[in-house]
């Protein structure tokens, strides 16, 4: 009898070991997975700049300018490799997870008129402006993020949490660059980015 109760003691401190462990390492499987949605998003845009005078993959807004939506304009670019929705997406009906920054199309609402940053070319530090992101739950059917409507502000915190999903992994949230590279970026580093000044964490030019 003694020796039940010792097994199945230590049985339950091996459980209550291995099953955080566990844990960790599936949250830290859908990061990767995820990172590696967003690059494959990233070189599909990069191909899609080469064939089009290297202006980068617009979303709905820009149809009145005979451009097609970056769900649609990159498919040809994605070859079945290429997939816009995570597949543990809290919200299953959305069309896709990841949003791109609308201050990389073509003149986008709240900016000045003549903005225009679609083009790789006259973004200065594209290692340094987002492109795409994963959406917050409440962020259902948009293929892009309303973020120029704080043009020349501050982006509060919580302004952009309401869109992204900034603690989608963990404490953090992954984050698609416009030279193509991703970061997995904790909250914490984000909010110091939207509150440097002269960041180009959002807007290319910096304001």
């Amino acid at each position: 009898m003694v020796e039940l109760l010792i097994a199945v003691a230590i049985v339950a401190v091996l459980v209550a070991v291995i099953a955080p462990v566990g844990n960790s390492l599936v949250s830290r499987s859908h990061t990767i997975h995820c990172a590696r949605n967003l690059r494959q998003i990233g070189m599909a845009s990069m191909l899609y700049a080469g064939d089009n005078h290297m202006t980068l993959p617009q979303s709905m807004h820009q149809k009145s300018a005979g451009a097609l939506s970056w769900r649609v304009s990159l498919q040809p670019y994605a070859a079945g490799t290429v997939t816009f929705k995570c597949k543990q997406d809290p919200v299953p009906s959305r069309p896709n997870t990841y949003v791109l920054n609308d201050y990389l199309t073509v003149m986008p609402s709240g900016a000045p008129a003549d903005f225009n940053f679609s083009i790789l070319a006259k973004i200065d530090r594209p290692e340094a402006t987002l492109m795409f992101a994963e959406a917050s739950t409440s962020y259902l059917s948009a293929d892009h993020f309303h973020f120029a409507q704080y043009y020349g502000q501050k982006f509060p915190a919580a302004a952009f949490a309401a869109q992204v999903a900034v603690e989608a992994h963990g404490s953090g949230g992954n984050y698609l660059f416009a030279d193509g590279h991703v970061e997995t970026l904790p909250w914490t580093e984000v909010q110091a980015l939207l509150r440097k000044p002269g960041s180009r964490f959002l807007n290319p030019a910096g304001k």
